[in-house]
Order: C-alpha cells, then sequence, then structure tokens
C-alpha cells in the first residue's frame, strides 16, 4: 500500500532495523523531504506473516482480519491527513507530519475533529541549532579544528536540506543511505563524506548525553545496528626518495616565498612527517639540547595526547639555524605565523593558519611541478613518503605509526596498503621470471 501525495509519500512496512530479531514492527513509513519516519502500529510480524505484493497481514498470524481491517483503516487517516493539509506540507517537517497522523488517528477512535492550528506539535532538538551549542563548547575549548569540521558538515547537511533545519530524530539510518547514494552521484569520494558524518556523529553523541534534549541511544543512527560510516582507500600518496632529493637540490633565491615552503616540506619529511600545524605553532623553546620536544596539537586535548621527543637531523639543524637567529624562547620558529601570535585572539590566529595553509599547498604545487612530478605535492606526500621509506628498510609498522604519532593501529595501516601491493607485485615478477 504505496500513496504519493505531492510532498509526502506513505507506506506500508515490516521496520527490519534491529538485525537480531525475529519479528519487527508493522509501520507506516512517512517519507517527507528527504527524511523517513515510522508510526508503529502495534503489531509485531515476523516475515512470514506479512505479504509484501499485497501489503497485508496474512492469514497465518492470529486474528489476521482484525489486523488487516486495523493497518487499513489507520493507513486511510493518515492519507486523508496527507491530503486534507497539503498546503502546510512545505512548512513541515517530516517529524511534524508523523505526529499530525498520529494525533488524527487519536482522534478518529475518539471521535474528535483534527483542526491543525490546535495540534502542539512536540519540540524536538535541531541540528544546525544544537550544533551552535557544540561549536561554542569547542572554541571555548580552543578546539578549532573540531569546530570547524562541524561548521562545514552543518553547511553540507543544510545544502542537502535545501537550507532548512532538521530534527535530528529523523536523521536515521535510511536517511544516511539516501544521503551516501546522493552525494557519490554527484561524483564525490566516500572519504569526503567520511569528514562530514564523522562530526555529525560528534553532535549526536554529545547530544545522546545531553540531559536537555530528548534524544536517546533508541534513536542513534550509527554505530553496529545503524549506518556505518565508510572509508576508501586513497590514491598512492608516497614518491621515490629521489623525488626528495630533488626538492633538495631546488636552488631558490634566499628568503624567497618559495625557499620558505621548501624549507617547510623537507622539515615536514626529516621530521618524521611533522603536521603542518604542529610546524606553524612550533616555538623556540621546544628545542632542548638538540632534540625538539611538543605535544601534537591535534590530539592534546584528547585521551591519547601524543608527545614528541625528536633527535634534530643535521639537515634540518642548518634549516633551524637560520630561522632561529635573534628570536626569544617564546617566539615561533617559523615566520607562518609570526606576525599575528602575539597579538591576536586564538581563534583569529586559527582563521590565519588556515589560510597559511592553503598557502603552503599552492606552493608545494608549484614545486612539484618544477620538479617534474605528476601527483600533487602535499603535505601527505612528506607524511606517506616517510612512512613507507621506513618500511624499506626494515622498521616495522609498529615503529613508524608511533613516529608519526598515530594513537590507533588502523591510521597507520592505511599508509602502507601501497607498500604492501608493490611487495605483492614484487613477489609476483619473480615466478613469473
Amino acid at each position: 500500500m504505496y500513496k504519493n501525495i505531492r510532498m509526502a509519500t506513505l507506506t506500508l512496512m515490516l521496520d527490519k532495523r534491529n538485525k537480531k530479531a525475529n519479528k519487527f514492527p508493522l509501520v507506516i513509513r512517512i517519507y517527507h523531504k528527504r527524511i523517513p519516519k515510522n508510526i508503529p502500529l502495534g503489531y509485531k510480524l515476523q516475515p512470514s506473516e506479512w505479504n509484501e505484493e499485497k501489503n497485508q497481514v496474512k492469514s497465518t498470524f492470529k486474528n489476521s482480519t482484525r489486523a488487516n481491517h486495523f493497518v487499513t483503516t489507520r493507513m486511510s487517516i493518515a492519507t486523508k491527513v496527507i491530503a486534507d493539509y497539503h498546503a502546510n506540507l512545505k512548512n513541515m517537517t517530516a517529524y511534524e507530519v508523523a505526529d499530525l497522523i498520529v494525533r488524527a488517528i487519536k482522534n478518529e477512535e475518539e471521535q474528535k475533529p483534527l483542526n491543525l492550528n490546535t495540534v502542539s506539535l512536540k519540540r524536538g532538538t535541531y541540528l544546525k541549532e544544537y550544533s551552535k551549542k557544540v561549536m561554542a563548547r569547542y572554541y571555548g575549548a580552543k578546539r578549532f579544528g573540531t569546530a570547524d569540521a562541524i561548521h562545514n558538515a552543518i553547511v553540507f547537511m543544510m545544502k542537502y536540506n535545501h537550507d532548512k533545519d532538521m530534527l535530528m530524530s529523523d536523521i536515521n539510518e535510511l536517511f544516511l543511505e539516501d544521503l551516501e547514494a546522493y552525494y557519490l552521484g554527484q561524483g564525490n569520494s566516500l572519504n569526503g563524506l567520511g569528514v562530514h558524518l564523522r562530526s555529525i556523529r560528534r553532535i549526536y553523541n554529545l547530544a545522546i548525553k545531553d540531559s536537555e534534549t530528548e534524544l536517546t541511544m533508541q534513536e542513534y543512527p550509527f554505530g553496529r545496528n545503524g549506518y556505518s560510516i565508510k572509508q576508501q582507500r586513497t590514491k598512492k600518496r608516497a614518491v621515490s626518495l629521489d623525488v626528495i632529493d630533488k626538492i633538495v637540490k631546488l636552488d631558490y633565491p634566499l628568503g624567497s616565498p618559495l625557499w620558505h615552503h621548501k624549507n617547510y616540506f623537507l622539515v615536514n619529511f626529516y621530521m618524521r612527517g611533522m603536521n603542518f600545524m604542529d610546524m606553524a605553532y612550533l616555538q623556540v623553546n621546544t628545542i632542548h639540547k638538540g632534540r625538539l620536544q611538543y605535544k601534537r596539537r591535534k590530539t592534546r586535548r584528547g585521551n591519547n595526547v601524543k608527545e614528541f621527543d625528536i633527535l634534530i637531523p643535521e639537515n634540518v639543524k642548518e634549516i633551524f639555524n637560520f630561522y632561529l637567529s635573534n628570536k626569544s624562547s617564546n617566539d615561533l620558529i617559523f615566520p607562518i605565523l609570526q606576525d599575528v601570535f602575539h597579538e591576536e585572539s586564538d581563534d583569529r590566529i586559527f582563521e590565519v593558519y588556515k589560510n597559511r595553509r592553503r598557502n603552503h599547498l599552492r606552493r608545494l604545487r608549484t614545486i612539484g611541478k618544477q620538479i617534474g612530478l605528476e601527483t600533487k605535492l602535499t603535505t601527505y606526500v612528506a607524511r606517506h613518503t616517510f612512512a613507507t621509506a621506513g618500511l624499506h628498510k626494515g622498521i616495522s609498522k609498529a615503529q613508524v605509526g608511533d613516529m608519526l604519532g598515530h594513537t590507533n593501529y588502523y591510521t597507520t595501516e592505511a599508509y602502507f596498503a601501497d607498500f604492501e601491493n608493490e611487495i605483492l607485485d614484487k613477489a609476483a615478477d619473480r615466478i613469473f621470471n
């Protein structure tokens, strides 16, 4: 039984989201503005007791005649509500439409008329509205990168939902599957979607823990029984050490923009794939007796704080010596943020950092073209090349992961897929030759 009336559709179906159950709730599924919402009808059936073609309860179910009459009556009421209030649908969420239908069914049972103006719709938690609370928390903790990622995720979700806020309870597994299909259909990658959905998941986790919201784990769309955030392998990023040698030999005028950005890339590589943000915020006082000691900014406020204590290689000492001239202990080593570091607020510094990072990536692309590199030269190229070179030298994955600052095994594994393919290719070559 399927109805399509302007902006909303109604379907009778079994809600099979609980994979462990052997009986499933019979529901009216409302699909409105790309968002599904279920109205339980009070029956739980085994799949063998439900006729999907005829959309009715089979005779093998006890009191099937009564059940079918009950279900048909409720479906008729739902269809009539949408037909009667079609002019209001464009201003309503799926949650509000469902609430209206539930009240209409109740009023029909009590023989009361339904008036839209007197319907008191439940106030739920809206995604964009609640995200402001979450972002304020992260801004207050000076976790600007996390707040920025959440902001970008909200912009993405609002674009998908025609710039209208949505109830968080409407974000369920089916909604996320539809979102994935739409996103991939636009020619985008799964990894880009994953970045946004991890931020949405973070918001949802905090909302469930917040006593001021109505959300519980029952509505949670992620996890073992919900939507799984997918990830696909990225293109090969590691380059040969010959490429690094070509960059070393590039001769730029002293103090020129490309000269600086060449230095940043080489420090990135030689200092164990150092993150550009860590490099930008490095202060002179992090250098002690030929070693660099600092906390990674990405994890320093989390549960797994990564602290580095790295012996500075000779080729990096030469670079450092230029930048350390006439500086005090609280100054930044590199001039990336030096002009704003002591004068501006932390959030302003972060905004400047984002612009400087974009500029760094543009300069790296120029450097890559000048040495004839076919792929883009990025900060990730330095990290992946360092990791792959370590494996070629016989260093264990665990040690390489620790040097990169990874706090879990799965992140490290992602770096080595291309290396393992290379080993397999060589093994196959030995077999055929």
